[in-house]
């Protein structure tokens, strides 16, 4: 679909990509844990340094379609920096017009320019339109490997425990 523009996302963008990242809590069921504000995601992105960054899709008449969250991350066992894409959302009407392959395409372009060693992802297991995608592009959906993840009670928790917080 020739007639969306693929860009980088800009400060004017971030109540829409926000509105959108609702959809997808909702789409992905875990819209009980969207509790981000759109000001924490302007914040993040574009205050703090080594902050995420995105591209959005937009239609001819302005409206964003699509959007892509990602930062680099950094592969040990290759010693380069990597993509890591924490998010890409297409909105359901736009679906299937390749406008997620070309979101994906781009930031492989940043990839490359960058010289990152590699770019990943994480799929829910459930959705297989989007399995299909990945591995139509050419992505391995690794079967051996399991998200760790820590909330903000964890990382207290953890923290707490450190030998650096030790004062006994």
């Amino acid at each position: 679909m020739s007639s969306i523009t693929i860009r980088t996302a800009t400060r004017d963008d971030i109540p829409e990509i926000h509105a959108m990242l609702g959809e997808l809590a909702e789409f992905e069921k875990l819209a009980d844990q969207f509790v981000g504000t759109a000001e924490q995601m302007e914040l993040e992105i574009f205050d703090r340094a080594g902050g995420p960054e995105a591209l959005v899709a937009e239609d001819p008449a302005g409206d964003l379609v699509a959007y892509a969250i990602y930062f680099e991350n950094f592969s040990t066992f290759l010693c380069k920096r990597g993509i890591y894409l924490e998010d890409i959302y297409v909105r359901p009407a736009y679906r299937k017009q390749g406008i997620g392959k070309r979101i994906l395409s781009k930031l492989a372009e940043i990839a490359r320019l960058r010289e990152c060693g590699r770019m990943e992802w994480c799929v829910l297991d459930w959705n297989q339109n989007a399995i299909d995608v990945y591995e139509a592009i050419g992505g391995d959906v690794l079967p051996d490997w399991r998200i760790v993840r820590l909330d903000q009670t964890a990382i207290a928790d953890l923290a707490n425990k450190s030998p650096e917080s030790d004062h006994g």
